[in-house]
């Protein structure tokens, strides 16, 4: 059994469980001591505070560096990392493990001057030494090189938590920068979908504006340009009537002639008669 792999750990997220207890133990006990290691320093509580918390520290940092990072970094990141260095998968612990080692080593090197400053001012108090003559032994240029080694220890411990989380795929943000989902890019490159605007190129219902261009109805103005024929017809109503009037006019004027003839006609023959 790996124990890099399994058992599966118990926060959901694919991880083996030694990946879960080492994430839980930075985020619950690691950086909190680091803190406090910090706070009892600026408070002046060298010993036995902040001495025994910076022991603890940086033991368990060399315990996880060793058996869980080193071995998890040859496992999965070294093989890789020359092939795919834009890869956050394999980026992210190459960081890890640049900014990490330096601030074990501060660490331990302030570790290792606490303890031979704890030997050598014990030595020379047993040979009689006291008050300014013991100062030679202390580590006065410890300030910044805490300081540093403090400020490492937190940038590394944030890394290796974005570590966890890119690894196990918990950030989509990063995911998309992974080779395997880049590969997935069927969407991208399946240009069927574009290639389906068929029903988009089928506008042959807009193209069919036949409709539109028979407005041959609208054209057929014929009854606003008939008013020739109503010019027409008036004129030809009028002097249809006007000589209807004139034959009336001459009917009478044949039926008035003639009646009159024929009364003179009448007229005549009667009076030559009675002659």
């Amino acid at each position: 059994m790996n124990p890099y792999l399994q058992p599966q750990g118990f926060l959901g997220t694919g991880a083996s469980l030694l990946a879960d207890l080492t994430l839980l133990a930075y985020i619950l006990l690691i950086v909190p001591g680091m803190i406090a290691g910090f706070v009892f320093a600026r408070r002046g509580k060298h010993r036995p505070h902040h001495k025994v918390t910076m022991i603890t520290i940086t033991v368990v940092n060399w315990l996880l560096i060793i058996f869980l990072m080193i071995a998890a970094y040859r496992f999965d990141v070294s093989a890789n990392i020359a092939s795919q260095p834009a890869n956050a998968r394999y980026l992210l612990p190459t960081i890890h493990g640049i900014l990490g080692l330096p601030a074990q080593l501060l660490a331990t090197y302030v570790v290792y001057r606490m303890l031979r400053e704890d030997s050598q001012v014990a030595a020379a108090k047993a040979r009689g030494e006291r008050g300014q003559q013991l100062s030679k032994y202390w580590f006065k240029s410890a300030k910044p090189v805490m300081r540093l080694t403090i400020i490492l220890w937190l940038i590394t411990s944030l890394l290796g938590v974005f570590n966890y989380l890119v690894r196990y795929n918990v950030l989509p943000t990063f995911e998309a920068g992974s080779p395997p989902p880049a590969a997935t890019e069927e969407p991208a490159s399946t240009p069927e979908v574009a290639a389906t605007d068929e029903p988009i190129a089928t506008i042959a219902p807009m193209m069919t504006a036949e409709p539109a261009v028979t407005v041959e109805p609208a054209t057929t103005v014929e009854p606003a340009t008939t008013p020739e024929v109503d010019d027409d017809g008036n004129d030809n109503s009028n002097s249809g009537r006007g000589s209807r009037d004139d034959d009336d006019n001459g009917n009478g004027n044949d039926d008035n002639s003639g009646s009159g003839s024929s009364n003179s006609g009448s007229g005549n023959s009667g009076h030559g008669g009675d002659d």
